[in-house]
């Protein structure tokens, strides 16, 4: 096998580190007011808007009901055009469709003038450039009826292309309307952001909602024009709600742990090693809320479901770590419980970093290619799949600590018991320096034995001499010659170091 790792030197570095992580994460709770909740666990509402220029407004005065759809995504894939009218006849509720496609246009002013010669009672009034391409027109986030509503179209934004702005000067508009939580979404470009606003009190949620809309795009249009300003999505959580949604998480959390120890019990014997394993994977939910506290990264859906994620993640990387100091316990007999797990952690640690690096690989697109809630839950994992590796050693030192505890309360109990006082206690260094001093040892031994070249011939006379040397009686200090076993050998020393 290769040459085994000592990490186990090094634990009290890595519970040091660990320990730093938390406290830094407890200073960051408390400068920060607590954590940053999301809509989901705090009373609000979210509004996802869009800041555009505008391109044309549409306007339906006739009897009959009319829809205006620009579809997005899957739905563009299938839809019969990429703008549709849909007139339903008031009389009989016929329905009539009106399909246009972008590329049988060359500009918006082409295709306005299509519209209104085929949608009767429809018209059209031309808000921005119209020698634009119609393929620069923004999708709808959902159809609108524009039966006596003008509605407004609008284009991609972009330098040059009409309203510009930026997360600060939106920030500056909306801080008229009390506290709120405002994010930018995707590229400064797109000038897409989402907003929430914590409910007031004394406030009802229909009415609530609707002040809060209007609030919005009173702001926003007053600085930017109307119809330049796109709502795509309002989220409300209700008081109730969310005080339902925070103690559903933690017993969902609670549960998983509770299940994994369960497991972990039944697997692995003594229980110590489920222990290690729980504490491990609490260890690594605590980092990643530190870390979200330090940084003030959303608390939300996708929060929850990357903290879930990483307990099994990281105690997959546990149980194969300690699956394989249980098969090293029965190959390695006499060894110590050091050397032990640290040979299991140096044998798997190939296969951990390759399975971590690959997950870590396709997380980290997605937090630089996606945005909103799959970011937040990107990022948590990215710190998850680091600390669950990291997790892994925290693990195994925990098994060798509490093991050390247990066998010098058990040293101390048998002295007790027949009445002989107890040694010196040696501090941790003292311990583990003769551990390392015992292991580096038995490593000489092993490579002493797998030699091949013959040992020279004592010379002559030197067995009589050693006899002599032993069984002289009266025979002093200065007589005696160090031969292994005797009191000069380094193991004599070592044992004379350790106990005198």
């Amino acid at each position: 096998m290769k040459r085994v790792i000592r990490f186990s030197r090094a634990r009290y570095y890595f519970f040091a580190f660990s320990a730093l992580l938390i406290l830094i994460g407890i200073g960051g709770y408390i400068i920060n007011h607590g954590l940053n909740l999301g809509v989901d666990f705090k009373a609000g509402i979210a509004f996802q808007f869009q800041v555009a220029p505008a391109s044309f407004t549409v306007l339906y005065t006739g009897p009959d009901k009319v829809e205006i759809s620009i579809p997005a995504g899957e739905q563009a894939i299938t839809s019969p055009g990429d703008i549709i009218f849909k007139v339903t006849n008031a009389t009989n509720g016929n329905v009539t469709s009106f399909p246009f496609i972008y590329k049988n246009f060359a500009t918006v002013k082409d295709l306005t003038d299509a519209i209104q010669k085929q949608v009767n009672g429809l018209s059209v009034v031309l808000k921005g450039d119209a020698t634009i391409a119609p393929t620069e027109l923004l999708p709808l986030p959902r159809p609108a009826v524009i039966t006596g509503t003008a509605y407004t179209i609008n284009r991609t934004p972009g330098p040059g292309r009409g309203v510009e702005t930026t997360i600060s000067e939106v920030r500056g508009l909306l801080a008229p309307m009390g506290e709120n939580n405002l994010q930018a979404v995707g590229a400064p470009a797109s000038q897409e952001f989402i907003a929430r606003f914590p409910v007031q009190a004394g406030t009802t949620e229909q009415t609530f909602q609707t002040d809060t809309q209007k609030s919005l795009l009173a702001a926003l249009e007053g600085q930017f024009g109307a119809g330049q300003v796109i709502i795509k999505s309002t989220e409300f959580v209700g008081p109730r709600m969310a005080q339902s949604l925070a103690s559903q998480t933690i017993w969902l959390v609670l549960i998983a742990v509770a299940l994994i120890l369960l497991y972990m019990s039944f697997r692995f014997h003594p229980w110590i090693y489920a222990a290690a394993a729980v504490l491990g994977i609490l260890h690594d939910a605590l980092v990643m809320l530190s870390f979200d506290a330090v940084f003030r990264i959303e608390i939300d859906a996708g929060t929850i479901a990357a903290i879930l994620t990483i307990l099994g993640y990281s105690i997959n990387d546990t149980i194969v770590n300690f699956d394989r100091a249980r098969e090293n316990n029965s190959l390695m007999r006499g060894e110590s419980l050091r050397t032990i797990l640290d040979t299991s952690v140096t044998q798997t640690l190939s296969r951990t970093f390759i399975t971590s690096g690959a997950t870590l690989l396709t997380v980290i697109a997605l937090a630089i290619l996606t945005t909103g809630t799959i970011k937040n839950f990107a990022i948590n994992m990215i710190v998850g799949i680091v600390e669950g590796t990291y997790s892994t050693f925290i693990s195994a030192f925990i098994v060798i600590e509490w093991t050390k505890s247990r066998d010098k309360r058990r040293k101390a109990g048998e002295l007790s018991k027949y009445g002989i006082a107890p040694e010196k206690a040696l501090t941790a260094e003292a311990v583990d320096a003769a551990e390392d001093e015992e292991e580096a040892e038995a490593e000489e031994a092993a490579e002493g034995l797998a030699s091949t070249e013959p040992l020279p011939e004592p010379a002559a006379g030197v067995g009589a001499l050693a006899a002599e040397a032993v069984v002289e009686p009266g025979a002093g200090p200065a007589n005696v010659i160090a031969f292994p076993g005797n009191t000069g050998s380094r193991k004599h020393k070592k044992h004379r170091r350790r106990h005198h």
